[in-house]
């Protein structure tokens, strides 16, 4: 029987042939009748297989399994049968017993590579790929020219990661069927995948030159821009832009590429036809002027913000935007006063009162920063802590420091539970030479949060170097390192640690990991050459005092570090 044929059958017409089937003789069979039928009995298997289809159409999905199962004791060597039964049950989710009906399959068509094909790709979609990739290398050993399933297999491979079995595949399917397209656009991917960038390249173009696809062609196009191909990338991205003027990714990543090749004039012609066509015309704007301020056309970019404030009046981020234009056209005064229109509500505002600051300390007009900030922090809605570690530093500026530890605790009184701020505040009283105080505040840190890298790390230095709980301050500062592996200065504090335990070999590797972080620090390079002289290289430690003398700024660490260099000199002879 054909059970293909019913597909063309109209709905009715095949509801009214089941019913006639039904109304003449063909009762419902119980299982035993059925499990007693004759092995191939088209007549029954037809009944139940119609009787499963308008189930399943139903969506009544179990009454369909029943159903099909029934048709399958009446005709058991029906490979369609099986196969309408295994799409059901992967549809039920059932993807054990819809195995069994592949297996089945494959027992019923060993030499149909056709069909294994198919069943090779309803395998990979259970999940049983080594399942699929077998039926495929069977298909190719029995018929060494079945390219599909050569192509098929590279490409399973390939979604597997296995490059190298992809690339043998592919590369066979290929040379098998030189202008097939499906092969050669896989196999430019492989290559990029894989790094072989001119094989790569070879294999985009042929796939271009075989048949131009805007998908293919934006893939190549990524993959120019990918090698730095630029002005290969921006042939392809024009092209595409010649097919849909209205593609938005295309435009924006040419005017990308124009900037990369130092043309900004074309890119912001790109943008200017991009905001034409844009669901948000805004952000294009935005973008076309932080182009001016990348190029210094600060004139430009003043100009372009003020028209976008009028036709954008709610877009508060233009505001601190157009004050840098002004910033860096040596125009103070028009940055402030572009600032102090940023309204309070505003997103922006916290960061339009940071710049606002920073232009009045930039003008040691210390005293109007105060103020500026004092009265930001009058408006209980807009209290953001960064204005209290600022302001304080402003009176540490001024040698008012009663004022600043005023502000903390202000801070402390409206951040009670923010972590941030008790460790801001524990910096500030060390900068004022209260260590006391400032532990009691990293403590204090930790206890809100006790895997805060930066208070684990100043608690556990502040330890080592006072060659006090140098356990705890090894475990401290070890879960810093695991947090920030690669910060400079908590690397340092590890090495410290193992220095002060006298573990000198140790603190050399970590305190050498940290000068490599941070080059350019000067106590990073005093600390390494101090291990250096406990091991014996005295030359290593030389080097490293040099150069932390030459990286000293004050008078003081300075001559230490000289001290210490003569030192290394003379354990050298």
């Amino acid at each position: 029987m054909n059970y293909r044929t019913l597909f063309s059958i109209p709905a009715a017409l095949l509801l009214l042939i089941v019913l006639l089937t039904g109304c003449a003789g063909h009762r419902t069979l119980t299982p035993e009748e059925i499990a007693a039928a004759e092995p191939d009995d088209p007549s029954c298997a037809y009944f139940y297989f119609s009787w499963g289809r308008f189930a399943e159409m139903a969506g009544r999905l179990e009454e369909a399994q029943d159903a099909y199962t029934k048709a399958l004791v009446c005709d058991q060597h029906s490979t369609y049968l099986h196969q309408r039964l295994a799409y059901l049950l992967i549809a039920m989710d059932k993807k054990e017993q819809a195995s069994v009906q592949l297996d089945k399959i494959l027992e019923n068509s060993p030499n149909d590579n056709r069909a294994r094909l198919e069943l090779a790709g309803i395998f990979e979609n259970l999940g049983k790929t080594d399942k699929a990739i077998e039926i495929l290398k069977k298909n190719i050993s029995d018929d060494p020219k079945d390219n599909h399933s050569r192509l098929t297999l590279g490409y399973l491979y390939f979604r597997h990661d296995r490059l190298d079995e992809a690339r043998v595949a592919l590369e066979k399917h290929v040379a098998q069927e030189p202008d097939s397209y499906s092969g050669s656009v896989m196999l430019a991917r492989l290559y990029r995948t894989m790094g072989e960038i001119e094989l790569a390249r070879t294999m985009y173009e042929k796939v271009l030159a075989l048949n131009w696809s805007f998908l293919q062609a934006l893939d190549a196009a990524e993959f120019y821009e990918q090698i730095r191909d630029y002005d290969k990338a921006v042939e392809l991205y024009t092209k595409l832009l010649e097919e849909e003027p209205d593609n938005e990714t295309c435009r924006r990543k040419l005017a990308g590429l124009y900037m990369l090749l130092g043309k900004p004039e074309q890119a912001v012609l790109e943008l200017e036809a991009l905001k034409k066509t844009s669901q948000e015309p805004e952000k294009v704007d935005l973008a076309i002027g932080r182009l001016f301020l990348e190029q210094k056309k600060y004139k430009e970019a003043i100009h372009h913000f003020g028209r976008m404030l009028v036709a954008y009046p709610q877009m508060d981020i233009v505001r601190p935007l157009m004050a840098l234009a002004y910033y860096e056209a040596g125009d103070a005064k028009g940055a402030k006063k572009v600032l102090a229109q940023v309204p309070v509500e505003s997103k922006e505002y916290e960061d339009a009162i940071l710049m606002l600051v920073r232009l009045y300390q930039e003008e040691d007009k210390l005293s109007e920063a105060a103020k500026i900030l004092e009265n930001a922090l009058q408006v209980s809605s807009a209290q953001h802590q960064s204005f209290f570690y600022l302001l304080a530093a402003v009176y540490h500026k001024t040698k008012e420091i009663d004022k600043g530890v005023a502000v903390f605790e202000r801070a402390i009184l409206a951040f009670p539970e923010e972590s941030r701020v008790w460790f801001e505040y524990g910096l500030f009283m060390d900068r004022i030479g209260r260590q006391k105080e400032a532990m009691q505040y990293m403590t204090k840190v930790l206890e809100i949060d006790p895997d805060d890298p930066y208070a684990l790390n100043y608690v556990g230095y502040t330890w080592a170097d006072a060659e006090i709980n140098l356990d705890q301050a090894l475990d401290y500062i070890s879960r810093a390192v695991a947090a920030r592996p690669e910060d400079g200065f908590v690397r340092d504090s590890l090495g410290w640690v193992y220095y002060k335990r006298g573990e000198f070999k140790q603190a050399v590797v970590e305190l050498a990991k940290a000068c490599e972080l941070q080059p350019e620090d000067p106590t990073m390079n005093e600390h390494l050459g101090d291990a250096y002289m406990q091991i014996g290289e005295f030359t290593k430690a030389a080097e490293r005092y040099k150069k932390a003398v030459e990286l000293y700024k004050d008078a003081k660490q300075r001559a230490i570090a000289r001290r210490k260099l003569e030192e290394a000199k003379e354990g050298d002879r």
